[in-house]
Parts: C-alpha cells; sequence; structure tokens
C-alpha cells in the first residue's frame, strides 16, 4: 500500500468564484495523479479570504471545489479557513493505491516516447483575458477568438487528470504489464522545467521536440513577454507528462485519443551521452557536464501543434 499527502494553495486566476474553486480543486488533486494514484481518499481545503470579501464570494469557491471533487470520486473532509488580505485556495489531498503503480519522476528510461496529455498555453490565455478593452485593439483578435481562447483554458484547467490516468491503468491492465515508468504534472516550471526534473532524478537526457498549444497563444506569449515558445511558460492545473515504453506509445496515444482525451507525443527519453546537435540550450559550453547529470533540451526545429 503506498499513501502520498501533497499541499497546494494559491490565489484565484479567474473572476468567476464557482470557477476558480473547480480550478483549485483540479490543480490540488493533479499532484496525487501524476503519481499513478487514482484513488484520493479526501481533501481538507485551505482558504484565506480578505474582511471585504462577500461571503457569497467564499462559498462559491468552495462549492466549485467540492463539486470537482464529487466528480473525481472523492470529497472535502475538513479543512481551515483564515483571514488574509487576498484571496487563497486550495487543499491538502490525501492518495492511496498499490506501490507498485506509484509512478515517480525518477523511473523514466531511455527508447521512452514523452506522452502530454493537456495542450499548453493557459498563462497565456488568462493574461488574455485581463487586457482593458483600451488595448484589445493592439492584440487584432476578434472578440470571439479571445473567448474561444479564454474558455478552452478555463476547460483544461478543471479537466482532471484523473481520466487520462484511468484510461493508462486501462491499458495496462488489457496488455498485462505497466508500459509507464515515470510520470508528472506540468505546472509552474513549465515542460521543459519539469522534463528536466525527470531527466537529472532518472539520469537520462530528454529531447523535448514537439509543443500542443492553445491555438493563438503563441504570439500572445511573445506580446505579454511570457515563455511559452521556449518550453518555460507556466501552466495551472496542466496535463500529466508521461514516459511511456515506446512500443506502446501509439496504443496509449490512441487509447486516449478514444476516451475523448487529450493526447500528443512532445517527446523522448534517450541515454546520457545522447543529446540532440539542434537542441536549444542556454549554454552549449557547459553541455558536456549538463549531459552527465541529466539534462531536458528543446530541439531548434521542435513542431508546434495547434489545438
Amino acid at each position: 500500500m503506498a499513501i502520498a499527502k501533497t499541499v497546494d494553495v494559491f490565489t484565484p486566476i479567474v473572476d468567476d468564484p464557482y470557477t476558480q474553486g473547480k480550478i483549485a480543486a483540479c490543480n490540488s488533486t493533479s499532484d496525487i495523479y501524476a503519481m499513478g494514484l487514482l484513488d484520493v481518499i479526501g481533501v481538507l481545503v485551505i482558504m484565506g479570504i480578505p474582511m471585504n470579501l462577500p461571503i457569497e464570494a467564499a462559498r462559491e469557491m468552495l462549492r466549485g471545489f467540492q463539486d470537482f471533487c464529487r466528480d473525481n470520486e472523492t470529497s472535502i473532509i475538513g479543512g481551515h479557513t483564515i483571514l488574509n488580505p487576498v484571496p487563497i485556495i486550495g487543499g491538502s489531498v490525501t492518495g492511496i493505491g498499490k506501490e507498485e503503480d506509484v509512478l515517480m519522476k525518477s523511473g523514466a528510461k531511455p527508447n521512452s516516447t514523452l506522452i502530454l496529455t493537456k495542450p499548453l498555453g493557459n498563462q497565456t490565455a488568462m493574461a488574455l483575458s485581463r487586457v482593458t478593452d483600451e488595448y484589445l485593439d493592439m492584440l487584432d483578435l476578434d472578440k470571439s477568438e479571445i473567448t474561444r481562447i479564454v474558455d478552452f483554458a478555463v476547460e483544461l484547467m478543471t479537466l482532471s487528470n484523473r481520466k487520462a490516468l484511468l484510461v493508462l491503468r486501462e491499458l495496462e491492465d488489457e496488455l498485462g504489464i505497466k508500459i509507464a515508468n515515470s510520470m508528472t504534472d506540468v505546472t509552474g516550471f513549465g515542460i521543459l522545467g519539469h522534463s528536466q526534473e525527470m531527466a537529472e532524478q532518472s539520469g537520462v537526457n530528454i529531447i523535448i521536440d514537439a509543443l500542443p498549444i492553445i491555438k493563438g497563444t503563441d504570439e500572445l506569449a511573445s506580446m505579454f513577454g511570457h515563455a511559452l515558445m521556449t518550453g518555460k511558460g507556466a501552466e495551472t492545473a496542466g496535463g500529466l507528462l508521461i514516459s511511456v515504453d515506446s512500443k506502446y506509445a501509439d496504443d496509449l496515444i490512441k487509447k486516449l485519443h478514444d476516451n475523448d482525451s487529450y493526447a500528443f507525443k512532445v517527446g523522448k527519453v534517450v541515454e546520457i551521452g545522447i543529446s540532440d546537435e539542434n537542441s536549444n540550450t542556454d549554454n552549449k559550453t557547459n553541455q558536456s557536464n549538463d549531459i552527465k547529470q541529466g539534462k531536458a533540451q528543446l530541439s531548434d526545429d521542435f513542431n508546434v501543434i495547434n489545438v
């Protein structure tokens, strides 16, 4: 039996309190699913509310959090609320499962394919939602396109990673073998940053050769000064990044698609000492040292997948 506990708290990124509650719940539970554990046995909600926040807004955040939990077969079992200068919401999450089901960042193996289960770009989409009317003309986007980008980002941030994990487990049960060797979720450090964690802890090199993004966020990211197109753009409640035996990568992608889940091949895991000659590194003079300790690299000729 494996038991995992995580804590995650952050400030609101959308105006609607109910939606913010769902995003917070999705973000808080994601770390448990990213370890390969399907069963969240309870969530302690942590809330901070300012004195001037209407009580109805706090109730709506809590309702959104609880509704997300119920939709994912868990519930709020308690928590703590404090007075705080700005609103915050998150949770302490407990998950359980079989020890053999646990997937860590340290397990990635050469000859594996990296699969991402959500497109990137919600940091930029949320920045777009805060652009005031007087500056919208500078963006050369009509209102329907802005609405599409923002609504899609919210959809992704409230999409539980439990769904993709269930599909992975179903495929492994069908095959009778474990095909995933490492997993994490893509959040604050971006896809390259979390790949770097995986590479260092696993003692491998990782080459990222594709960036699936919310269509339209590439140019916006450049305008806003975001690092999306260098693989370092922050995400909230981002998708699972799964290292899977390359022989079964297409099988997993097909099964995810068949179950109405997103799935993208974004890179590969290789042995230390092997790197992409076209990789985008911050300091190539230190590349030999980077390779020895495990390095994640973004290929210069990476593919952009607009979603």
